[in-house]
């Protein structure tokens, strides 16, 4: 290989690194700012790194993946998305009970709850308290969770939780660990998994925790709906 050949590899490598970093950037609604705040780089450093036109040493590559809340085997995943951002506005205005619903079945010692779509902090407020309130009719360390993110789609394309609203999620699976048996998730994307299961780790609930991928699976809207307990 020619040094020509080797710089134009060089240069290709830098940027399908840029354009990975900037749809997830993108796909996890965050800003070049938010990003350097949360990792201490420079946003002009992460803007070049974007454009692929700096290099960057694997010690920022962990920065940047953490900042992501990704892991960095999944920063290199083949799972790709559209450069576009992400706006949450439009889909926030939405009725909450439309992007959000949770059902009890005390004799199956069941809590079952659906994501469809973004929640905001004093939204998580809430589902926080419903959700304590409907374990406290379970007997304490045999509840069963499953929890359907599938529908948390804009375009029909995957969204996650925002950074103050997955602070607060983790405190809640935090606060479920003691009591649950078992929980299943079921996701839209390796992205979303990704995300689960990181949030998952860090609260402990990882123990109990079964995280699935799955198209298309029906029982758990339709348990919802018959059941609804609001």
């Amino acid at each position: 290989m020619d040094i020509r050949t080797e710089e134009c590899f060089s240069i290709s490598i830098l940027k399908d690194f840029g354009l990975r970093l900037k749809e997830l950037r993108l796909r996890s609604n965050m800003s070049q700012e938010m990003i350097a705040a949360r990792s201490g780089l420079d946003r002009t450093y992460i803007g070049g790194v974007e454009r692929g036109i700096r290099n960057i040493s694997l010690k920022n590559i962990e920065l940047l993946c953490h900042s992501l809340d990704v892991d960095i085997s999944y920063f290199f995943h083949h799972e790709r998305f559209p450069l576009h951002s992400v706006s949450l506005k439009n889909e926030l205005e939405r009725p909450f009970q439309d992007r959000f619903n949770y059902c009890v079945d005390t004799a199956e010692n069941l809590i079952a709850w659906q994501v469809n779509g973004p929640i905001n902090l004093v939204e998580m407020r809430q589902i926080a308290a419903d959700l304590k309130n409907a374990c406290l009719k379970i007997v304490s360390g045999k509840v069963n969770l499953r929890i359907d993110h599938r529908m948390m789609m804009i375009h029909g394309q995957p969204i996650v939780f925002q950074h103050d609203v997955k602070e607060k999620w983790e405190e809640l699976l935090r606060w479920f660990l003691p009591r649950c048996e078992q929980v299943v998730v079921l996701c839209n994307s390796k992205f979303m998994q990704n995300q689960m299961r990181r949030l998952a780790g860090r609260s402990g609930i990882i123990k109990a925790q079964i995280s699935l991928i799955v198209e298309r699976e029906d029982w758990l809207s339709d348990m919802i709906n018959s059941h609804k307990e609001c």
